[in-house]
């Protein structure tokens, strides 16, 4: 059986099943926001008790059709599932929530046999990520009407260098927080890692949020995923993040920018030689809505620092239109390019000549119900891993998603 088969299996079953649980609910399934619905009556019993349960699905297919080093087709899939917990309604504590979820991803990704540095694949965890993993036990408070505190476990890409609008890409080049800043030597970590974090929040207006956060951090955390080991090694470090938010109005249309600083306590091994025991890098994100259904950004992350820092620049554009088919108001068209500027001192260290890496993306998300969506997608990546020994490559997907 191959993996274009076998996806097209597991996509069937993850119907299937939603359609067998809607058999003893009520509303019509292409109203629902769940495809399970309201489990007659006891999913509005929990959430009016203080525990809101979720569980979504997706997975992409993807091929390689042309260029890279080979041709490949694979499939990747991941659960995310918890509870939500509001302690207000539980215990009477006030504004005050909490989030417990895991993770399960398996498959495989085409990524290896394109070549690149970014993932056309962005639900794979790499090889030591296909596994369950406890993702998010992270309590949120709020001090006062402005101030909120969260402490826990969860990524830094709950609260910094992220957007809802890098979450419409099937490469990881958009799709999550700012990729440059989680190569080789990360300063940030992504869903669905979770690390030992504070948070505060401090809403000054409806314009103007500062956050502030501490993180758990080594050189290697990719490498030791720490899924339920609780600990903190002698060895590892820790990332600071400040965040500044606006979102004004320019013409009268909405617009947001962020801007936001990482800076990483963690002992990190110089590409030049030697060890350093600090990295920083800025970031920033602007959108702007010209229109009612149109959304134009950009965002990018830079570090001097090319003795330690893969990529020392990333820049990424991108445009999504909503409804832009007659009668499909519900319905996504989204176009991204990114520029990715490798180390020469990294590519030095490696024993190669490394300039740049570009992926250009175009798809179209297919809302199928308000519980499911299908996004087809083809991406365009330039000089893949940077050495210009490999070809341009192609590589057609198709995203599918459920809430159940």
């Amino acid at each position: 059986m191959n993996k274009l088969t076998t996806s097209l299996l597991l996509t069937s079953t993850a119907f299937i099943a939603g359609n067998v649980a809607m058999a003893a609910d009520s509303g019509s399934l292409f109203e629902r926001e769940r495809l399970t619905g309201d489990w007659g009556g006891a999913r509005t019993d929990l959430e009016e008790y203080g525990i809101t349960p979720f569980f979504y699905y997706d997975a992409i297919v993807g091929a390689n059709v042309s260029g890279g080093i080979q041709d490949d087709e694979e499939f990747t899939g991941q659960i995310y599932a918890g509870l939500d917990f509001d302690f207000e309604k539980l215990f009477g504590w006030e504004s005050t929530t909490m989030k417990l979820s895991v993770v399960n991803r398996h498959g495989d990704s085409v990524s290896k046999n394109v070549g690149g540095v970014y993932d056309p694949m962005t639900i794979y965890g790499g090889p030591d990520g296909q596994k369950t993993i406890l993702y998010q036990i992270a309590i949120e408070t709020y001090l006062n009407d402005s101030l909120s505190l969260k402490f826990g476990r969860d990524s830094q890409d709950s609260d910094f260098a992220n957007d809802d609008l890098y979450r419409y890409s099937l490469s990881t080049s958009i799709n999550g927080p700012i990729r440059a800043m989680m190569l080789n030597q990360p300063q940030i970590v992504s869903f669905p890692l979770g690390l030992w974090h504070a948070r505060l929040k401090y809403e000054h207006s409806e314009e103007h949020t500062f956050k502030f956060g501490a993180y758990q951090n080594s050189q290697d955390i990719w490498e030791n995923i720490p899924g339920t080991d609780f600990g903190w090694d002698s060895d590892e470090g820790i990332t600071f993040m400040a965040q500044y938010d606006w979102t004004p109005t320019i013409y009268d249309r909405p617009a947001q920018l962020y801007v936001g600083v990482a800076h990483a306590e963690v002992d990190y091994t110089k590409f030049s030689g030697g060890d350093a025991n600090s990295s920083s890098r800025l970031y920033a994100h602007f959108d702007f809505q010209p229109t009612e259904d149109l959304t134009l950004f950009a965002f990018g992350a830079y570090t001097s620092q090319d003795d330690l820092a893969m990529m020392p620049l990333q820049v990424s554009v991108g445009a999504n239109y909503k409804g832009l088919i007659p009668g499909r108001e519900d319905d996504r068209t989204v176009a991204f390019i990114t520029y990715g500027e490798l180390s020469d001192e990294y590519g030095d260290s490696i024993g190669q000549d490394l300039d740049y890496e570009m992926v250009y993306e175009v798809g179209h998300r297919i809302q199928l119900t308000p519980a499911v969506y299908i996004q087809p997608a083809v991406q365009y990546i330039n000089n893949p891993g940077g050495t210009g020994d490999i070809d341009d490559a192609v590589v057609i997907g198709a995203w599918i998603g459920a809430s159940f």
